[in-house]
């Protein structure tokens, strides 16, 4: 499955505000989408480096012990059970990367996924857009730490007992 144009260009556009030195890609999906990207960064003499796990190599994910800057999977999850796509996503989010973007079909009648809009939910994830083509429907969600949960507006030195000790003592 080819992703439709307007998928990879929400994609680069992602990866573009993030400015990302390296970008672990999962999934069947060729990784030439993302030459333009790492030429523009070879040009401003800038490093970037794409680590790219197919469907067959997935579970090497497991064995990785350094952090990327950005995640991205395409063509994965709709072909993985759902068990392993939740511990893929929590492995993503917790260990290898603060900020990571999915596309995936949602469960209709018509579907082989399972994936609900309430699982991707449940990690965090808020979905970007919706692409329809001749073969499938996807949807492309995104998680950043960032936009994560904002730091309250209480939570500062002014709203303390003691103000004059913020950040004095840690216990």
């Amino acid at each position: 499955m080819t992703p439709p144009y307007e998928l990879l260009f929400d994609l680069e556009t992602l990866i573009n505000s993030a400015q990302p030195s390296r970008i672990l890609l999962l999934g069947n999906v060729d990784p030439a989408f993302l030459d333009e990207y790492v030429s523009q960064k070879q040009l401003i003499n800038q490093p970037c480096e794409v680590v790219h796990f197919d469907l067959s190599q997935l579970d090497k994910i497991w064995d990785i012990d350094e952090r990327f800057d950005v995640g991205i999977a395409l063509n994965l999850f709709e072909h993985i059970e759902q068990a392993k796509g939740h511990q893929v996503l929590s492995r993503l989010r917790d260990v290898l990367t603060p900020q990571y973007c999915l596309a995936l079909p949602l469960s209709q009648q018509s579907s082989k996924s399972s994936w609900q809009l309430t699982d991707l939910f449940s990690f965090a994830l808020s979905k970007v857009n919706s692409y329809d083509t001749d073969e499938v429907s996807l949807t492309l969600f995104k998680y950043n730490i960032e936009d994560y949960k904002p730091t309250p507006d209480w939570l500062n030195a002014d709203n303390w007992a003691n103000p004059h000790l913020w950040g004095k003592y840690w216990w």
